[in-house]
């Protein structure tokens, strides 16, 4: 989970963004389609309420040339407002970027500072709406605060300019610096609220996608684990064939398919020959590679459907469904093929496995596994005393 407390995700008190520009950009991203969404709609009223404000000069001023001039800044600032709100949607990490409109609100002050020359009389008026537009910057314009911090520093500036071009004394403009620090003021405490309240919700929004991200990797690893132990329970740790428990489930499932619906079922069982003689000779590390090696060979000729287990030791357990028992004994031939062209390389040597395959059909009296293991077992001592390495069919 993400700590937000970390040097890394601080936000800065002066400019409300986030310390670590990688962060700060992926907030910007993350809030750009809806910046650039409300900073049109800022734009287009800004530009509508400059024009409206035209009719209040037209009634101080009549058709005048100061009131076309002031008409001509007012429809030239419209025309950037409506440019600008054109572009965006175009190109909407203007938005958060910040500059453009930055450099807009700037180019708008002309307006404003003309007024004093061509209507001395509405100095307080002037004064009022100077106010309004710094506290709108910061409030209603989207913006970076520092950019937006640096229009205002302008606009006071500009305003200071004014008042020393006019004459005016060191009071009269310590007077109008200290009214108009009170929208700075506000407005930036407003701004920085805003902007930081924005940017902790960032933050929370990355801590709930991370602990998500981070739960399903643990619901992940938890199947992966789950699957891992379900299987370990299931097969045989050496060849991963199915162990006792899984080919008893399995045979269970079979053997009520056979009584039910008369479908065919054989059982096998496997027995290596000599296989003692291979641990004795070349140690059980050895013997154990061999029945890895003996697995993977009885199973090329098997159907999918086909269920083979280690019984124990070197024997085997072989479970067909919907297998005669004819079926059963050709298949077991072709596995004891497989498992005779297995050779197992050892110190140069080839050393070469067989096994004695007995198989039997299921019948009406078989109750469980034991009843079939039973008569395979029968048929495969007499297979051994036979000289092994062959297939016997078990007595009915």
């Amino acid at each position: 989970m993400i700590d937000t407390k970390t040097k890394k995700y601080a936000i800065s008190r002066w400019n409300a963004e986030f310390s670590d520009p990688g962060i700060e950009g992926a907030y910007s991203k993350h809030v750009e389609s809806d910046t650039a969404v409300y900073l049109v709609r800022t734009l287009k009223i800004w530009a509508f309420l400059l024009l409206i404000f035209a009719w209040p000069d037209w009634l101080a001023l009549g058709n005048s040339t100061g009131f076309f001039t002031l008409f001509a800044l007012r429809s030239a600032f419209v025309c950037l407002l409506l440019a600008l709100a054109f572009i965006v949607p175009r190109k909407p990490h203007w938005a958060t970027w910040g500059w453009p409109v930055t450099l807009v609100a700037i180019a708008g002050y002309p307006l404003f500072f003309v007024y004093p020359y061509i209507l001395p009389t509405n100095g307080v008026f002037g004064l009022s709406v100077m106010m309004m537009m710094l506290l709108s910057i910061y409030v209603f314009v989207p913006n970076r605060l520092g950019l937006t911090n640096l229009v205002a520093a302008i606009g006071v500036a500009m305003v200071t300019l004014n008042l020393v071009i006019a004459g005016s004394s060191i009071s009269e403009i310590i007077l109008v610096n200290m009214v108009l620090i009170w929208p700075v003021a506000i407005g930036f405490a407003a701004a920085q609220r805003i902007n930081t309240g924005n940017r902790k919700a960032f933050m929370a929004l990355l801590n709930a996608e991370s602990a998500n991200h981070t739960l399903s990797e643990e619901i992940a690893r938890r199947k992966v684990l789950e699957t891992e132990l379900q299987r370990q329970a299931l097969t045989d740790p050496l060849t991963g064939l199915s162990n006792r428990r899984q080919y008893e489930l399995l045979f269970r499932r079979e053997l009520d398919r056979h009584k039910r619906h008369g479908t065919p079922l054989a059982l096998g069982m496997i027995d290596l020959d000599h296989f003692k003689r291979i641990n004795d000779e070349h140690g059980h590390e050895f013997g154990d590679q061999v029945l890895k090696a003996v697995a993977e060979a009885l199973q090329q000729p098997l159907r999918s459907c086909d269920i083979l287990g280690r019984f124990g030791g070197e024997e085997f357990i072989l479970i067909l469904p919907e297998t005669t028992l004819q079926q059963a004994v050709a298949i077991a031939e072709r596995m004891r093929q497989a498992l005779r062209a297995a050779a197992i390389i050892k110190d140069g040597q080839t050393i070469r496995i067989t096994a004695t395959f007995a198989m039997t059909g299921a019948y009406e009296s078989d109750e469980n596994i034991s009843d079939m293991i039973r008569r395979a077992d029968d048929a495969l001592y007499q297979g051994k005393r036979a000289g092994r390495d062959r297939v016997m069919e078990a007595a009915a």
